[in-house]
């Protein structure tokens, strides 16, 4: 059942990224990790993760322009109607931060779907044992989503912010190479931590590969996958990963069930 909704507004993140907040006659309840179908009427629909908390009193989602239905949508203003279907999938396990040290490693877009965690971390208390880790990387600074929330995430968060490249014309201070790499320099303990990642299928590779071999038990690491998700139940099959359905039984999969799947032993 598809549903009505407005655009309240737009923020714009980078240049070819924006978070719209859309208005609903009612609060749609979701788990972080969830996504929706967009409709922008006329040029179809795509599968957008929900960038918002779930206790937040909006409805956001951060989208990258890649296609027609995002093109579409990045043409759009304020009060403008579009039409959504959801929410869909699996989300992240908060109920595995308890007595836990909690890594997020995202990486491009991939924090878009990781940003209900951190704002429901900074709200209420999940029991972890210690500061919970942030990784993010981008390719460039002015590539960074979520910029001025970063400051905010500090509070609770020990951040790790790297880019691919720095920029000569803005002033970077944080790390410059691949954001896997600068795992290798962060301290926590590994057999009491939980790992959440989103972003290229590369980056994640490479990171579960460290986090295996830092002694994270393969069953405390969680991926958001991605994949052609057309339906958003299951039926079409266009998101078929092994034995599962994407849009269902994912977009977040424990890599120990998946990990026949998405070797990490060559790397």
């Amino acid at each position: 059942m598809y549903r009505k909704a407005s655009i309240r507004w737009i923020k714009k993140e980078t240049r070819d990224t924006a978070t719209y907040c859309l208005k609903l006659k009612e609060k749609l309840l979701f788990l972080p990790g969830q996504f929706n179908m967009l409709y922008v009427p006329g040029i179809g629909e795509a599968p957008l993760s929900i960038s918002s908390s779930p206790s937040a009193p909006e409805l956001l989602h951060t989208v990258r322009v890649a296609g027609d239905v995002t093109t579409a949508l990045s043409q759009l203003g304020e009060g403008d109607i579009i039409f959504l279907r959801g929410p869909f999938g699996s989300g992240w396990p908060m109920e595995e931060l308890r007595d836990r040290t909690l890594v997020v490693i995202a990486g491009g877009l991939g924090i878009a779907p990781l940003r209900p965690v951190l704002k429901e971390v900074m709200k209420k208390d999940y029991g972890l044992s210690s500061k919970p880790v942030v990784l993010y990387g981008s390719k460039s600074p002015k590539d960074i989503i979520f910029r001025d929330e970063f400051p905010r995430f500090r509070d609770v968060f020990d951040v790790y912010l790297s880019v691919d490249k720095a920029d000569p014309e803005m002033i970077w201070r944080g790390e410059t190479g691949f954001v896997p790499d600068v795992l290798d320099r962060v301290d926590f303990a590994p057999l009491k931590s939980v790992a959440f990642i989103c972003g290229p299928e590369i980056m994640m590779k490479i990171s579960v590969s460290k986090l295996l071999g830092r002694g994270v038990p393969p069953e405390k690491i969680y991926l958001s996958m991605e994949r052609n998700m057309n339906c958003g139940r299951g039926l079409c099959g266009h998101c078929m990963f092994g034995p599962f359905f994407i849009c269902k039984d994912g977009p977040v999969l424990r890599y120990s069930d998946i990990r026949d799947f998405i070797d990490v032993r060559e790397l």
